[in-house]
């Protein structure tokens, strides 16, 4: 006689979207932001960091962008994103944002804050990069976002030299990295 097996339950997919909409993106994007910044059980060792600062790599941006970019700019999401649009340019770009840090620092007390060694060259700005996005895995987030606004501070000072379009929008990535650093250490970045 045959041996009898419980049944296996199925989920229930009647009325399951496969395009979610807003509110279950907007959901998701804060979900996996809070997983990878607040969740005291996933483990902070190197294999993890490293895990950690290749999303942008392993996935692209396009997809965090698709998750994160349309969270309010000043939410842990949303710093996320731009934490990872700015390690992306720096790291795609370093010639461009070690030239626009070196122009912009003479007349920048914010230089100190973002940590970049002197001479500050691509390797130098290639690994403040890194670090900032080590930094906010590891659990100093607020700090993280304030190294990178200085960073964009005193880059934005050097890009004004140059007369570049789009100056306006990369000195607000600073002022929400700010805002979102100062949120953070309050406990109100939702």
């Amino acid at each position: 006689m045959g041996d009898f097996h419980k049944p296996v339950m199925r989920p229930d997919l009647d009325g399951y979207s496969e395009a979610p909409g807003p509110a279950q993106k907007a959901e998701a994007a804060h979900d996996l932001a809070h997983l990878l910044i607040h969740d005291p059980s996933v483990p902070r060792d190197q294999a993890a960091t490293e895990r950690f600062i290749a999303l942008e790599q392993e996935f692209g941006l396009e997809t965090l962008a698709e998750l994160w970019s349309s969270a309010p700019a000043v939410s842990l999401p949303g710093a996320l994103y731009r934490l990872y649009a700015l390690h992306s340019w720096i790291t795609r770009r370093p010639d461009e944002a070690s030239g626009w840090f070196s122009a912009g620092r003479s007349t920048s007390p914010s230089e100190v804050v973002a940590g970049v060694a002197d001479p500050p060259g691509p390797r130098e700005v290639e690994s403040m990069a890194r670090e900032i996005l080590s930094g906010a895995f590891r659990g100093d987030f607020a700090h993280a976002c304030d190294r990178a606004a200085a960073f964009v501070f005193v880059a934005a000072r050097g890009r004004a030299t140059e007369d570049s379009p789009g100056l306006a929008e990369f000195h607000r990535m600073g002022e929400d990295l700010r805002a979102a650093g100062r949120l953070y250490r309050e406990g109100n970045l939702t």
